[in-house]
């Protein structure tokens, strides 16, 4: 089990770096296909994967959302939203005996939350220096979890949720927000040592210490929905890691908290 795990983490990080370092439009498509095998895979985990009208809808939203910030209109992608909506109102008043408003709130807020959250990975590369603060968001996110496991092992004596993950603790979410924090400064000074891009070491700690609290509430918000529906992952895509929502759950809240940071607080000059 354990060089399962470390075999498809190891091809998974390649994976990444490759995709990551490639022209802006091939890390689009990976988000785009990283968006629809979240939205497959929440679907089948709510329970609703049954409804193929609005699952069909689901999968075709994305594309709007995701292209439509990128055009030279971006309020397009309200204009999709919208739209969406209204079809979503449509089919509950034309087939109502077929779908319930619960389907129909149901995959609204999972079909948002993945595309407009996740899209923000693919905006940020569009942005100046865009590539290293593409890579923070992923530092932001990832990294939390590895600090405040081993914060957790330190010191953690009491339960963070203990329903929800019942390992977690609150001295490891200290740790993991603190850790985040000195990491994202740590990657600000790599860059800055090897590229031409200037670190801006206050907005590198204050954007960690962000990413580390939302990074877990994230987390937390998609192990409550495993909870509550009693499943153990998303889907099995990554042999030993489950399904894209099991690896990129943190990433979708951290991802817009980042683009919208570096907006008005450059981590980079």
């Amino acid at each position: 089990m354990l060089k399962e795990r470390l075999i498809s983490a190891f091809l998974g990080l390649v994976l990444f770096v490759i995709i990551i370092f490639s022209e802006r439009f091939v890390l689009t498509l990976a988000v785009l296909c990283v968006i629809e095998i979240a939205l497959w895979e929440m679907y089948h985990a709510v329970k609703i994967s049954d409804k193929k009208i609005l699952m069909i809808a689901g999968f075709v939203v994305p594309v709007f959302v995701l292209f439509g910030f990128m055009s030279p209109e971006p309020q397009s992608v309200y204009m999709a939203i919208w739209v969406y909506l209204l079809f979503l109102f449509g089919i509950l008043v034309t087939r109502h005996n077929a779908y319930t408003f619960e389907d129909i709130a149901k995959f609204f807020t999972i079909t948002i939350l993945v595309s407009l959250l996740f899209s923000h990975v693919a905006w940020m590369r569009q942005t100046e220096n865009g590539l290293w603060n593409t890579f923070a968001i992923f530092v932001g996110a990832w990294i939390t979890d590895s600090c405040a496991y081993f914060a957790g092992r330190a010191f953690g004596k009491r339960k963070l949720a203990p329903v929800i993950s019942p390992k977690k603790t609150v001295e490891g979410a200290i740790g993991g927000a603190l850790g985040t924090a000195v990491i994202m400064v740590v990657y600000g000074l790599l860059v800055g040592a090897f590229t031409s891009a200037q670190p801006n070491i206050l907005h590198l700690a204050e954007l960690g210490l962000l990413c580390g609290v939302i990074s877990q509430l994230g987390d937390l918000g998609a192990s409550a929905i495993k909870r509550e529906y009693g499943i153990k992952d998303y889907g099995n895509i990554m042999p030993g890691h489950g399904g894209v929502m099991d690896r990129f759950d943190s990433v979708l809240f951290v991802a817009p908290l980042v683009y919208h940071f570096v907006g008005a607080f450059p981590i980079f000059i």
